[in-house]
């Protein structure tokens, strides 16, 4: 049995630094009304693929939580145990974020209803927040191809994702078991990245037109891919001297016209670099304020696109007139003002809400 991957502080780190960077993915309009910033509103388009890297990490961590007890069997209460486990880490910030959402665009109906403000959208009626949509996001299953992934809270399609990889991750973790010790790792980690770059290389060539684009598929194997790597034997004590070079060439394919397939082959490998926790990326990512981040990275994605939408919807009112910050000259303090009060948000959603209900649904707080 292959040995249970150990905590790596650096990963906790790469978690906040992730997270940080679908922030900005997300802040990409914005920039172009900073003068200062507005030839950097072309940088970040291929940093979706960070999410890409956070399947991996998913992976790769709940290996050491799980990964030897499903090795052994699939035992229905372990299984019901495993899921509920997942559910009390994720579910309940998600639906508080979702519940937020719906009462805006309620409030909404509210006030147009009476004639008090006539939304330039129709309450419930958006492609993006509609009744089907909002039970399918209710559901988490609104990136499983029956309705539009990009719905509601837009990048929680992830977490949607996510949980098709728990469905599954069991069952591949028992199958693998029956291939040797030294051969389990290399043999998923090949086929992990072979299946999913291959996915990347059919989605790049329009093979999934409509609403499906295979996210959960996606999610499976990329989440096997990170358990292939807590299931190497070995690496060699030269690994971590790969940090640097491996995160400048990571960091120059996402914003470069490199094709989605060498960017996710790159930051699984940079990934790969960090496990010794050792080198000089690992030490940066491993410090207090990075492992903190890491440490409310969810809660983070979770806040950081209804809140970036609050803000954009600021620059439509009279208040525009009236805030400096809202002005473009000022608009750099303005973007940097929306990090500082997201990593807030994030905060304050994770210490009250998420970690509150994980402990009560969930007293084991599993791994």
């Amino acid at each position: 049995m292959a040995p249970a991957a150990k905590p790596v502080r650096a990963i906790d780190g790469l978690r906040g630094a992730a997270a940080l960077g679908i922030v900005i993915y997300h802040m990409r309009p914005a920039l172009a009304y900073a003068p200062e910033l507005a030839a950097a509103s072309g940088w970040f388009e291929k940093y979706f693929l960070l999410l890409d890297l956070f399947f991996v990490v998913s992976g790769y961590a709940i290996a050491s939580g799980y990964g030897a007890q499903f090795s052994r069997r699939i035992a229905a209460a372990d299984y019901r145990r495993f899921l509920w486990g997942r559910f009390a880490r994720l579910y309940p910030l998600y639906l508080t974020v979702l519940l937020v959402l719906a009462a805006q665009e309620t409030f909404y109906l509210i006030l147009e209803s009476a004639g008090v403000l006539t939304p330039p959208w129709t309450p419930w009626g958006r492609p993006v927040a509609e009744p089907t949509g909002f039970v399918a996001s209710l559901l988490l299953v609104q990136s499983w191809g029956f309705t539009p992934k990009l719905v509601w809270n837009i990048p929680a399609w992830y977490v949607s994702a996510l949980v098709a990889a728990y469905l599954v991750f069991p069952f591949i973790a028992r199958a693998a078991a029956g291939l040797g010790p030294a051969l389990r790792g290399p043999v998923l980690v090949g086929l992990a990245a072979a299946a999913a770059m291959a996915l990347h290389i059919a989605y790049q060539a329009g093979a999934f037109p409509g609403v499906n684009d295979w996210s959960p598929v996606r999610a499976i194997l990329e989440f096997t891919l990170g358990y292939g790597i807590a299931q190497l034997k070995s690496a060699p004590a030269w690994r971590r001297h790969l940090q640097l070079p491996l995160l400048l060439a990571a960091g120059f394919s996402l914003h470069e016209p490199w094709r989605d397939e060498i960017s996710l082959a790159l930051l699984a490998a940079f990934f790969w670099s960090l496990l010794d926790d050792r080198g000089l990326v690992a030490s940066a990512l491993k410090t207090r304020a990075m492992v903190w981040l890491g440490g409310i990275s969810y809660a983070i994605f979770l806040v950081h696109q209804p809140m970036l939408s609050w803000f954009d919807g600021l620059n439509n009112t009279a208040l525009s007139q009236h805030l400096p910050i809202l002005w473009s000259q000022y608009f750099t303090w303005n973007l940097a003002l929306r990090l500082v009060l997201i990593v807030l948000a994030g905060w304050i959603a994770h210490r009250f809400v998420a970690v509150p209900w994980q402990r009560r649904l969930d007293p084991r707080k599993a791994a």
